[in-house]
């Protein structure tokens, strides 16, 4: 692993170096896709643009936010994995904003192009995670060590300082394995983007309502992810059984859900008419 890279005197978080690339590559197919939509680059890059403050300061916000109302505090919740979770909602609205006033096209329209680069994003990034430690699961049961989900898995050792993994399993012997938690989000954000892509090229076919696109990859990668965090070494909240980012995931996902079911719901009427 590679918590960071360092250039001179310069030294690089190789997590952030892979979220710096996923917005560069996202960025890149998503303006060939709006132009092949009937977009200009000046229509779309500024939206983008302005989407990484936004981003960056909804992710931080909300990282201090959910570990408050939940009843936890500490450096060890500072800066983890919500962040992610409050980019997201940070961006989904700012865009429903931008889009609908500047813009001033249907949101919902953009939103289902721009869709693809939710679970892309996600896949890139969580390349970082692996690779710099900074996201790690719980030791895994004594039968999976001996059983083909063992590919699921990494030894200890593997983690390195000063990565946040290796602080966190210093005191466990070195062959014991625990979790590829970073894998089972790749996986999972692999399969949303596999199943986005074919709705959106589907879409006409399907006589799918706007929004049905997004809303589908975000219930996708947040319904995968509610489970995959059950592999997460965390702590939990009070007496229950999830730790603080899956309740706010759990929120995320009921979100798009209903938004994904109100969105088929109105497709009926156009398909009937069809048959």
């Amino acid at each position: 692993m590679i918590p960071y890279i360092i250039i001179g005197g310069l030294e690089i978080s190789t997590w952030r170096l892979f979220v710096l690339t996923s917005v560069v590559i996202c960025w890149i197919f998503f303006l060939i896709r709006s132009k092949n939509l009937g977009y200009s680059f000046y229509t779309i890059f500024p939206w983008l643009l302005f989407g990484l403050p936004v981003g960056t300061l909804g992710g931080h916000l909300f990282n201090k936010l959910i570990p408050s109302v939940v009843g936890l505090s500490g450096a060890a919740y500072s800066f983890a994995g919500l962040t992610i979770i409050g980019s997201i909602i940070a961006c989904v609205l700012y865009s429903f904003l931008y889009i609908k006033y500047v813009i001033k096209s249907p949101p919902t329209q953009l939103l289902d192009a721009v869709a693809f680069t939710f679970p892309l994003s996600i896949l890139i990034g969580r390349l970082g995670c692996f690779l710099s430690g900074s996201c790690y699961g719980r030791p895994s049961a004594e039968w999976i060590n001996n059983s083909f989900l063992s590919v699921f898995t990494l030894p200890v050792n593997f983690y390195v300082p000063p990565s946040t993994a290796w602080h966190a399993y210093r005191d466990m012997p070195p062959e014991s394995l625990v979790w590829n938690l970073p894998l089972l989000l790749i996986l999972n954000a692999s399969f949303g983007l596999v199943v986005t892509e074919t709705i959106y090229r589907n879409r006409a076919k399907w006589s799918l309502y706007p929004g049905t696109v997004f809303a589908a990859a975000g219930a996708l990668d947040s319904g995968g992810r509610f489970f995959i965090e059950f592999f997460r070494k965390e702590e939990v909240v009070a007496s229950t059984i999830f730790n603080p980012w899956q309740l706010a995931i759990l929120v995320i996902f009921c979100i798009f859900f209903l938004w994904l079911c109100f969105s088929l719901y109105r497709r009926r009427p156009q398909y009937l008419l069809n048959l």
